[in-house]
Parts: C-alpha cells; structure tokens; sequence
C-alpha cells in the first residue's frame, strides 16, 4: 500500500474533528491566558498613572512644604507658629481622603499605593498637630477625613504584619 493510501486511511473525517477540537482548546486556553495578561498589564498602567498623578499634587509647593514641616516638626498652623491655615491643610488632607477612595476602589495595586504613599500618610497621621486639627473639626462632623484616617491606620497595619 502506498504512503499516501495509508495517510488517507489514517486522516477520516472524525479523526479530523477531534484533532480540530484539541487545537481549538488549546487556542481558547491561550486566547484567555493571553486577556487576562493584557488586562493585568492595562491594570499597571493605569495604577502607575495614577500614582504620578497623586504624587505630583502631593509635591505642589504648598503641600511639599507641609509635609516637610512635618517631617521636622516644625509647627504647621499659623495660630501655632506655622505657615499654613485650615484651607491649607483641609486640601493637602483632601489628597489622602481621594487616595483612600482610589484604594477602596481598587484602582491602583496595593504595593503601588502602599510603597509610595505609606511615608506621607503615617507622619502626617502621627503628627499631633494633624491630630488636634482633626479632633476640633469633628466635633462639627465626626466624619472629617475619616478615609484618611482609615488608610494612614491600613498602613500602620500593613506595615507591621510584613
């Protein structure tokens, strides 16, 4: 019997189908594996973005001077010596209140969020001046900067469970 007899006696139609089945879930099984990557890549990206977006609004002038007053306790408030007053310092604790809200959503990776940000929210949560301001304004509403709060404590933890 000729090569090519025995070739289209091996190949029937069946034969056929089930070899095309297997190869069809192999390329399925690639095709997801494949997304999931992409999408683990586009997820990085957009974490990174908004990494850079948040560290540069925390590195603006006013809210760089804060945390470096900060970082040597230098009095903050102008009542206190400092440079700054409520307005100052509501919108510098706002940036952590949005970055609680970016990290409840789930749209940046916790080690992203956790490695650049854990040094600014814990001393400005650790500093006593931040923590008076925070106890007069919620007196009027006990919510003040409470997603602040609840970051710079998730970071405290985290910290000591690594």
């Amino acid at each position: 019997m000729s090569t090519i007899k025995k070739i289209k006696n091996f190949i029937t139609w069946e034969r056929f189908k089930k070899f095309s089945s297997v190869i069809q879930f192999f390329i399925i099984v690639w095709g997801v594996w494949f997304s999931v990557a992409q999408f683990r890549d586009v997820r990085n990206m957009q974490s990174a973005q908004l990494m850079l977006s948040f560290n540069k609004d925390l590195s603006s002038d006013k809210n760089s001077k804060i945390l470096t007053a900060i970082e040597n306790n230098q009095p903050i408030f102008k009542e206190a010596g400092g440079e700054f007053d409520s307005t100052d310092i509501d919108n510098y604790l706002s940036n952590f209140e949005l970055l609680n809200s970016t990290y409840l959503a789930d749209l940046m990776t916790d080690d992203m969020i956790f490695n650049t940000f854990y040094y600014s929210v814990v001393k400005t949560y650790q500093n006593q001046e931040i923590q008076n301001y925070l106890e007069t304004i919620r007196k009027e509403d006990q919510y003040f900067f409470a997603g602040f709060e609840r970051l710079a404590k998730s970071f405290l933890m985290t910290k000591v469970d690594q």
